[in-house]
C-alpha cells in the first residue's frame, strides 16, 4: 500500500494503474485458491445398518482409506443439497453426481431424519 501511495504522489498515471491491475490480480487468484483450497471433493457412502438405520462413510479423493462421518443435513431442496459432515458444508449441485445417485441420496436423507 506504500508502495501504491507513492506510485500516486510521483509517478504516472500508467504505472499507476498498472500497480493497481497487478494488486487486484494477485487478490482475485488469493481468492480463488483459498475457495479452491477449502472445497471437500471425495465419495459419500451409505451403510445400512439392521438396528440403527444407517452409518455414513467418507473417502477424499486423495485417499482410499474410508473414514466413518457424522452426517446432518442442513437443507434438502429441488435442485440444491447442504449437508454438513463432520462440522464441514458441502453443497450439492446438480452436476455434483448423476441424477439417479443424487435421487437416492434424497430418499435416503428423508428416511434417516
Amino acid at each position: 500500500m506504500a508502495l501504491l501511495a507513492l506510485l500516486v504522489c510521483y509517478g504516472s498515471a500508467w504505472l499507476v494503474g498498472l500497480a493497481m491491475a497487478w494488486l487486484l490480480l494477485m487478490a482475485l487468484l488469493l481468492i480463488v485458491w483459498w475457495l479452491e483450497h477449502g472445497r471437500a471433493c471425495g465419495e459419500l457412502r451409505i451403510v445400512p445398518q439392521e438396528k440403527i438405520g444407517c452409518r455414513w462413510d467418507w473417502r477424499p479423493r486423495s485417499g482410499d482409506l474410508r473414514q466413518d462421518v457424522a452426517l446432518q443435513c442442513r437443507y434438502l431442496g429441488p435442485w440444491l443439497i447442504a449437508l454438513e459432515i463432520d462440522g464441514s458444508r458441502l453443497w450439492l449441485w446438480p452436476d455434483s453426481s448423476s441424477r439417479e445417485s443424487l435421487r437416492q441420496l434424497r430418499r435416503w436423507l428423508v428416511q434417516s431424519d
